[in-house]
């Protein structure tokens, strides 16, 4: 898309993407597709025919949609078409609800033209086109959480069944219905929308589809098991399409936990389950921004190769999984062990073992109902794996051969997860070092491994020379002029078998670049770069530049800027120099020189604006509220209702950001007085803010009884198990590298961070939904910096 392109994307991400795609096998796979890419303006007007001169089948977005559905079919992939969830201003302007605070969730206003914009896709794709691995359509996304915006006087949930009568009367007409399956309605911890559609949409869904946040093992059994309890009578399926393990998505322990909720999740009845999400996105307009909220399996190519945890877990149950197979009854007798099954179609088995103790190796013993007659390995996701670029599903490491009707492995690790199989061991190549930075004319040795088979590896780079050349040896040599694309693929193939192979990614810019503010400076550290003799430092005043050179021959990879102004922000490039000349310029970084100090009494009659910035922010929106900020009396009182779905807020931001270290640890404690409101739910929150993915917010949840934290978005995680809504201090100590959870004084959680610079501070009151009123009222805050 051209949003993505103009973030970075390129085609050697595409080809990264792709080779992913192809190693870990997903079955099934969701695509977004927006109304504007074909059909920006009315065809005709006309709801009953289709004008296809006015349909744009060719526009830019409309090739790039065919880009990926081209290799999605390539590879045998199922889609499900999400057909339609966010306008542009374009759409909105003939096909939206006028007068909404948020235009661009709005409900179609003219559900006739949305039926027929649908049908239109639909033809184009599957007939037209030939994509015939759609099997699956939806409309909109999570209705239930104001993503399906309509006027006050529309009932939301008739009005969503509107839709979907609309659209299969319409495919019905055009011979395209039995083409498809319907899924819906989509909600997220709305039983009451699932329950609507099974009474009143039965006679049109196929397949009946919500998402699950914020679950456990336990509690995503009892998410299935509810819903089924609705569902059974109808003799459909459930799918998850959407889910995601809570806590910080860039840990080890989050991808064991999303692992413990497939697991979960296969045990208790989802036909399908789909992660939120494959990879971090630059999203396309109305969004136009860099989802970088951890969710993905990979982080966004163009700032790093390496996948987080998550990706290997998730391959261990798309590679070794299968289409259309057949869970099979399993039963454990130890409580730690979270056990499920199944036999694929082509009759291989695979059974997937999570141990969930903390700190105790476990012996397993599987025995089968009946003789398999297979030879089984183990494929072991444990601690110590560490994330490379190469991305490899995880290979076996034991093997079991002609089991019968049982095996034992005499030691599974604690807090680990296993697949015992009998499909064929992936043949993968993994590439040393996987991503790296050079400088112009830098010389690096490459190694490559083929894993699951024997045989050497044969080198090239994808380009040609323009992007550096390789040896047979794997000796490659970086091109003195930067080209096009500011990086280089190498490949390395299996010479034994040429359908296994991957790409070592060489970047041309510095990478690692990080800025923190202090008391009238700030500091720049980045990794080195191969080849290079020194590097160059730029800043500007202004994102994106113009940057002026203030250091041309700095010798290390650190850099201090001094004799700047508490207050304003300053941005930065890094570049390599050698002497063949100078790379490419790095990641712009920002930051703000800071005193790392505040106080805030709140005696004064109003908000002091040279401290705080007046803000719309809740855990889920920032749209504006009703909720107001006073101070007065010598305290700071949040008040108001909200008109928002679903948990919007009002807050103070410090003008200032703050920073952390080992030896200065930030603290920050407020006194809460009290919490109170009417409605489903309110919360007071004391945050760390760095951006929209990066933060903690420490809260008292009113309508849980609560003390929690939520990290970078995840689900909400237990402090503290205390419902009194009165006065309490809440502090945070940031060590650099945990953010310590105190309550009155006492310690209750050490949560791990990745960013410990630019943070501020935040005081928030929160209100879960439309019609909720909260009152907060806070006193005596205090940041302070070090022991």
């Amino acid at each position: 898309m051209p949003e993505s392109i103009g973030a970075g994307f390129n085609e050697h991400w595409w080809e990264v993407e792709k080779r992913r795609l192809a190693k870990i096998k997903p079955q099934i796979v969701r695509v977004w597709y927006q109304t504007d890419w074909m059909e920006p303006v009315n065809d005709n007007g006309n709801a009953d025919i289709i004008d296809w001169s006015g349909m744009q089948t060719e526009s830019v977005k409309m090739k790039a949609l065919y880009k990926i559905l081209d290799y999605l079919k390539e590879q045998d992939i199922d889609v499900i078409l999400v057909a339609g969830w966010k306008m542009n201003a374009d759409v909105r302007s003939w096909l939206g609800f006028s007068g909404l605070q948020k235009p661009e969730t709005s409900a179609p206003s003219d559900l006739d033209e949305w039926a027929e914009w649908v049908s239109a896709s639909l033809q184009q794709l599957i007939v037209n086109k030939g994509y015939s691995n759609i099997q699956y359509v939806m409309s909109y996304n999570e209705p239930n959480l104001g993503d399906f915006e309509t006027p006050p006087s529309i009932n939301q949930l008739a009005y969503y069944e509107d839709m979907y009568r609309a659209i299969h009367a319409r495919l019905v007409a055009d011979g395209l219905r039995s083409s498809v399956k319907l899924l819906g309605p989509d909600e997220s911890s709305g039983l009451d929308w699932m329950e609507y559609a099974v009474q009143n949409m039965n006679d049109i869904l196929d397949i009946y589809e919500g998402h699950a946040y914020g679950k456990n093992y336990e509690t995503m059994t009892a998410w299935n098991t509810e819903r089924l309890a609705l569902i059974k009578p109808t003799g459909k399926p459930l799918m998850t399409t959407e889910f995601a393990a809570p806590g910080d998505k860039t840990t080890y322990q989050n991808a064991v936990e999303l692992a413990d909720l497939i697991v979960s999740g296969m045990r208790s009845g989802s036909s399908g389950m789909l992660m939120w999400r494959m990879a971090d996105q630059f999203l396309v307009d109305p969004l136009n921004f860099l989802d970088s909220s951890e969710y993905g399996t990979w982080p966004w190519l163009p700032d790093s190769a390496v996948p987080r945890y998550t990706y290997y877990t998730l391959s261990l149950f798309t590679r070794f999984g299968g289409a259309h197979s057949t869970i099979m009854e399993t039963e454990t007798d130890d409580r730690d062990l979270h056990v499920t099954s199944l036999k694929r179609p082509d009759g291989e088995y695979s059974v997937f073992v999570v141990n969930k103790s903390p700190d105790v190796s476990k012996k397993v013993s599987i025995e089968f109902s009946s003789p398999v007659k297979k030879g089984f390995r183990r494929h072991l996701f444990s601690s110590g794996l560490t994330p490379t670029a190469s991305a490899s599903v995880i290979p076996s490491d034991k093997s079991w051969a002609a089991v019968k009707t049982g095996l034992t492995d005499d030691e599974l690790p604690p807090n680990s997860v296993a697949v015992y199989t009998s499909v064929a061991e992936p043949i993968q190549v993994e590439i040393t070092p996987g991503e790296i930075s050079t400088a112009p004319g830098a010389s690096l040795a490459m190694e490559g491994e083929v894993l699951g088979a024997a045989g050497g590896i044969q080198w090239s780079v994808v380009g040609g020379p323009d992007y550096g050349t390789i040896t047979n040896q794997g000796v490659y040599q970086a091109p003195a002029v930067i080209p096009s694309m500011p990086e280089a693929l190498i490949k390395a193939k299996s010479r034994a078998c040429s359908c296994a192979y991957d790409y070592a990614v060489i970047r041309f810019a510095v990478t690692g670049v990080m800025a923190s503010g202090d008391d009238g400076e700030i500091k720049l550290r980045w990794s080195p770069s191969v080849g290079a003799e020194s590097y160059r430092v730029k800043r500007s005043s202004s994102r994106g530049g113009p940057y002026t050179t203030i250091a041309q021959q700095v010798n290390g990879t650190e850099f201090t800027d001094t004799g700047l102004m508490n207050g304003q922000n300053y941005y930065y490039v890094v570049s390599a120099v050698s002497s063949a000349g100078e790379g490419a310029d790095s990641k712009e970084v920002s930051a703000m020189p800071t005193s790392n100090s505040m106080q805030d009494d709140f005696g004064a009659p109003q908000v002091n604006t040279n401290k705080w910035s007046i803000i719309n922010r809740g855990l889920r929106s920032s749209l504006p509220t009703e909720i107001n900020v006073v101070q007065a009396d010598g305290v700071l009182t949040f008040n108001g209702t909200t008109g928002i779905n679903y948990w919007s807020g009002k807050a103070l931001e410090s003008v200032l950001p703050f920073h952390a270290s080992a030896d200065k640890p930030l603290t920050v404690e407020v006194d809460r007085i009290s919490l109170t409101g009417t409605g489903t739910g309110q919360r007071s929150g004391l945050w760390l803010y760095v951006s929209g993915s990066e933060y903690l917010r420490f809260s008292q949840n009113k309508d849980t009884g609560a003390w929690a934290y939520n990290l970078n978005g995840g689900g909400d995680t237990l402090v503290l198990a205390d419902n009194d809504p009165g006065q309490h201090t809440m502090k945070l100590v940031h060590d650099g590298a945990n953010v310590h959870i105190y309550v009155d004084g006492t310690k209750h959680k050490s949560v791990p961070v990745a960013w410990s610079s630019n943070m501020r501070v935040v005081l928030s009151a929160e209100a879960r939904a439309a019609g909720d009123s909260i009152q907060v009222v806070y006193d005596n805050l205090s940041v302070t910096s070090g022991d």
